[in-house]
């Protein structure tokens, strides 16, 4: 999802992942699960198959730490403000945890895309000797979005394709 918020002095582009579940949906989804397996479980323990109950604690241990983990990173956001001199990029999950302040001047997007768009176009920040790429967790809408907000914010931007439009 990219949302745009321009106001005098800067512009801010707040990118984040869409979701398909809030986390309260996904604990329902966890309880729904263990409770099913572990009535299964249970059944086969009182018919006389034990060794069914380990694994059955694995299986709904691990379904919920992966659904813990894809929850988690639903959450996470990047938000880029353009200023007249420089363009911050702070990014994380549900906090700030790592921002970076660039100079305008010596900053540029390059948007990589593939021949016949088999695979989503990256949108990489190059300065002369580092690159840093933006919005990976987009969507191929989101990121065309991001472009032609970048584009329109007046940053410099290059595209591998731009014989295309």
């Amino acid at each position: 999802m990219v949302k745009i918020k321009q106001t005098p002095p800067a512009t801010i582009i707040t990118l984040s992942p869409n979701q398909s579940a809030s986390w309260k949906e996904t604990k329902t989804i966890i309880i729904i699960m263990v409770v099913l397996v572990m009535v299964i479980a249970v059944g086969w323990t009182l018919s006389g198959a034990w060794v069914i109950l380990p694994f059955a604690g694995l299986e709904v241990g691990l379904f919920a730490y992966f659904m813990y983990r894809v929850c988690k990173q639903g959450f996470a956001q990047q938000i880029i403000t353009i200023s007249e001199n420089f363009v911050l990029i702070e990014s994380g999950i549900q906090r700030r945890e790592v921002a970076r302040t660039y100079n305008r001047d010596l900053l540029s997007f390059e948007v990589t895309e593939t021949e016949r768009d088999w695979h989503l176009p990256d949108i990489i920040v190059c300065l002369e000797n580092y690159r840093l790429s933006i919005g990976e967790f987009l969507n191929q809408e989101d990121r065309m979005l991001l472009k032609d907000a970048l584009k329109n914010a007046g940053l410099p931007l290059s595209r591998t394709q731009w014989w295309k439009e």
